[in-house]
């Protein structure tokens, strides 16, 4: 690489440092909204395994980079899978549980272009 940091790294660098800080100030929406952003970015990067190596063996596969429409769509997502919990938990009268994920897409939200 050339020594400089693509935007999708800028955005993953950015979350990690985000969710330090919230992590330290005990944020309880925010800790939860970004660690689960920053775990559906790393899945997002998985890629098969090839057959033909086995589970005992120790090879390093190499992960997916990331487009920033890749970004997009995990981050839609993620604020979709929110939504419909939101609806579920306010449908079953549970109010507070309801509000907590509306907090945490309001955090997601912050990082819809």
């Amino acid at each position: 690489m050339n020594g400089q940091m693509t935007a999708v790294e800028r955005l993953r660098e950015r979350i990690a440092q985000e969710l330090r800080l919230a992590m330290k100030a005990r944020d309880a929406s925010r800790v939860p909204a970004l660690r689960s952003f920053a775990a559906a970015l790393d899945n997002a990067t998985a890629v098969p395994i090839p057959s033909r190596i086995l589970p005992s063996e120790d090879i390093e596969v190499p992960r997916k980079a990331l487009s920033l429409e890749d970004v997009r769509a995990v981050l839609k997502r993620e604020i979709a899978e929110r939504r419909d919990a939101a609806f579920t938990l306010a449908a079953h009268a549970c109010f507070e549980e309801a509000a907590t994920v509306e907090a945490e897409i309001e955090v997601l939200q912050q990082y819809v272009d």
